[in-house]
């Protein structure tokens, strides 16, 4: 198993790199903004948006040191930073079962499920390399701009685990899709599907009531960065919820591998 996730790792390592930095980068930057910004002036800017502009700030309030910071990790820039990660390396698993590279590792001794065991281990040391990278951008503008003193370490840690705890559930969802579809186009668009219908889940409960009944299906609904890093600490429900989605969808992909290997198919 060892083999396959040095292996996985080394062909992921550019993206591993780049990303992570693309990452931390971005969050600092979103931090090091705050000190030009008039806190009155976003405020009522925020105010005089229609509802549903506002929404897709969340649940934040943009205009204070934790809100504004926090909101960097919901921004489009991260979510497709940690989507393309998680959805390139579980598409992986369709390609090279697609190509036959799998079928070469597997002449050994090998379970199938030993073998998306090592994918899936490799895929959680990516996710929390480039996860990391992006809490410590945060921390490092907290400890740069004055502004965001009133903002604690423990409250950006808190959100950079929730980020990460956001897309391991998306990867259990997306490693499932993975093997149970025969081409890694279909990986890659049905994974990319079910984090757009998801956030889209989220963001239409926000603007529309009805809604509201459903929204705990998105797994956007369970991350409020702003909030999270107002508080200092990542709620619990959230934290088990995301974490259960991500290790349901791990275990069922475990489970559809072997049946898949046993059928035939």
């Amino acid at each position: 198993m060892r083999v396959i996730i040095g292996l996985t790792l080394l062909r992921a390592r550019g993206r591993i790199i780049a990303l992570s930095l693309g990452f931390a980068v971005f969050i600092m930057l979103v931090g090091l903004s705050y000190a030009s910004v008039d806190q009155n002036a976003i405020r009522t800017l925020i105010e005089q948006l229609p509802p549903a502009l506002r929404a897709l700030a969340g649940a934040s309030d943009l205009a204070s040191p934790a809100g504004y910071l926090g909101a960097a990790f919901l921004h489009p820039v991260p979510l497709t930073i940690l989507g393309v990660l998680v959805i390139s390396i579980t598409s992986s698993v369709t390609r090279d079962r697609e190509s036959g590279a799998a079928d070469l590792l597997l002449s050994r001794p090998l379970p199938p499920h030993r073998w998306l065991a090592g994918q899936t281990i490799a895929l959680a040391i990516a996710l929390g390399i480039v996860g990391t990278a992006g809490m410590l951008g945060g921390i490092l503008a907290r400890s740069v701009v004055a502004d965001l003193g009133s903002v604690s370490t423990r409250g950006v840690a808190a959100a950079g685990l929730g980020a990460m705890l956001l897309f391991a559930a998306i990867a259990g969802v997306s490693l499932f899709i993975a093997v149970i579809v025969p081409r890694g186009a279909q990986a890659v668009g049905w994974a990319s599907g079910f984090v757009v219908a998801s956030y889209a889940l989220n963001y239409l409960a926000q603007v529309w009531t009805p809604v509201d009944v459903v929204a705990p299906l998105s797994v956007f609904h369970h991350f409020e960065p702003g909030g999270i890093v107002a508080a200092g600490a990542l709620p619990w429900s959230s934290a088990l919820t995301l974490l259960g989605v991500a290790v349901g969808g791990v275990a069922a992909a475990h489970v559809a591998i072997d049946r898949r290997e046993i059928g035939g198919t």
